[in-house]
């Protein structure tokens, strides 16, 4: 539950940096598709199902909903294909298996069989590379992430932006009425999205 919350303080403030692709994705109004017949535009099936179960473990499901039913597989595809530079792109695929290897390092297995204590373990592992990686990009003053932190923002913001995260899990009022400048959040019942 602790992770929850620190993503959604990250999301509603948006007091992370986001990458140009994601940004782009969220200025652009990119949302998943929700019909029944969804077919990947970029991605193939294997990296869709992959990018579901690590999405499900940034967000599971608790007594809110997950990343999954939020369908953030589905956003991330649709970002990747439609807000991504051709270069962007490239780095995404040529960085992705970087998620299968270090599942294969720690359970012997691809990410979508692993159980859920060794799916932790490869992201826990990821996230620390991708602190060094944060860390070196700093020192060098350049901007290549770590596919880690790609896939968390493509996911945190897939997540807030989802209708089902703003209409069940944030309050969402499609007319808030007139503008309060300085309230206690008391008074209003909670962080409001806007989507």
């Amino acid at each position: 539950m602790q992770r929850r919350d620190i993503l959604k303080s990250s999301a509603l403030m948006l007091g992370y940096a986001v990458t140009g692709g994601t940004a782009l994705a969220v200025l652009n109004g990119c949302k998943a598709d929700t019909s029944d017949g969804w077919q990947p535009i970029t991605l193939t099936a294997e990296q869709v199902q992959m990018l579901a179960e690590v999405a499900e473990s940034i967000i599971p499901t608790t007594d809110t909903p997950g990343a999954k039913t939020a369908m953030v597989h589905r956003y991330i595809d649709e970002a990747i294909s439609n807000n991504f530079t051709d270069g962007e792109r490239e780095r995404f695929f040529a960085d992705l298996p970087q998620v299968n290897s270090q599942s294969q390092a720690i359970g012997k297995a691809n990410f979508v069989d692993l159980s859920q204590k060794q799916k932790d373990a490869v992201l826990t592992v990821l996230a620390s590379e991708a602190k060094e990686v944060h860390k070196a990009n700093e020192a060098n003053d350049t901007e290549e992430p770590h596919i880690f932190t790609t896939l968390r923002e493509l996911t945190a913001t897939g997540y807030f932006t989802s209708e089902l995260v703003a209409t069940e899990v944030l309050v969402y009022d499609p007319v808030p009425g007139p503008y309060k400048g300085c309230i206690p959040v008391s008074d209003v019942g909670g962080t409001y999205a806007l989507w």
